[in-house]
């Protein structure tokens, strides 16, 4: 178990039922409680967090060293091309709106929380509304969870496309499972029966995510990367050289 020094943080009372804490961007932890909890209450839950904040803190940082500020103007990669961010103030007093744009095919790539916060795309935008527009580690929680669910949709959908091509090999249909990877855009384990899909396929064009996808199932009828392998996906993909060149 590793010891953490006790954590300053800014007590904010509100008419809220649950303690809620916050890392913002620049490392300082704010907690807001209602006003009937007592400070010695809220104490001990920050102390209760102390590897939660640390963790987040070096998330924060090295989300930091590769990513922007999460702000309005900033260009998001998606699908092979890019997005403009609108960051806004979130408000369940929208969600009808949304629902009605959504139904309208206004918008895709909808997703929500409980709190009224959303992110989705419309009109080449990709609009983020929070309640903590300046918490650059809350606004990279809420991008990397959208990201994560539109890229299990996104993979879920070329998967199914693909797939009768390899029930025909006796193939069964795998668990699909993503998550964000730093060294490689898929991972199959035929033993398990699991693929798993990097989260940041998302930000890749649309056929080379196919790629990613043909290549992995692939390893279902090949589990290693020879020549018949290959070939297997040759003749599924003849263009699958220039599909991974494309892959950065």
């Amino acid at each position: 178990m590793t010891d953490y020094p006790e954590t300053a943080y800014r007590l904010i009372r509100k008419n809220v039922k649950n303690i809620n804490l916050h890392v913002k961007s620049d490392g300082s932890v704010v907690v807001s409680a209602n006003p009937a909890v007592p400070k010695e209450y809220i104490d001990e839950f920050v102390r209760a967090k102390q590897s939660f904040i640390e963790k987040a803190r070096f998330q924060m940082m090295q989300n930091g060293k590769s990513r922007g500020q999460l702000i309005s103007g900033e260009q998001i990669p998606y699908l092979g091309k890019r997005l403009t961010l609108q960051v806004e103030n979130a408000g369940r007093r929208y969600l009808p709106i949304w629902i009605e744009k959504l139904q309208e095919g206004c918008i895709t790539g909808f997703s929500r929380n409980n709190r009224g916060e959303a992110v989705f795309c419309q009109n080449g935008r990709l609009y983020l509304y929070t309640e903590h527009t300046d918490d650059l580690a809350y606004k990279q929680q809420l991008y990397d969870s959208w990201q994560k669910i539109q890229t299990g949709a996104l993979c879920e959908k070329i998967s199914r496309q693909y797939y009768p091509i390899f029930e025909k090999s006796g193939v069964a249909y795998p668990q699909i499972k993503i998550r964000k990877m730093s060294s490689r855009w898929g991972s199959c384990i035929p033993g398990k029966h699991r693929i798993t899909f990097n989260s940041l396929l998302l930000e890749q064009p649309l056929e080379c995510v196919e790629y990613v996808v043909v290549h992995e199932f692939s390893h279902f009828i090949h589990p290693d990367h020879s020549a018949a392998f290959y070939d297997f996906v040759s003749r599924i993909l003849p263009d699958w050289k220039e599909r991974k060149e494309k892959l950065h």
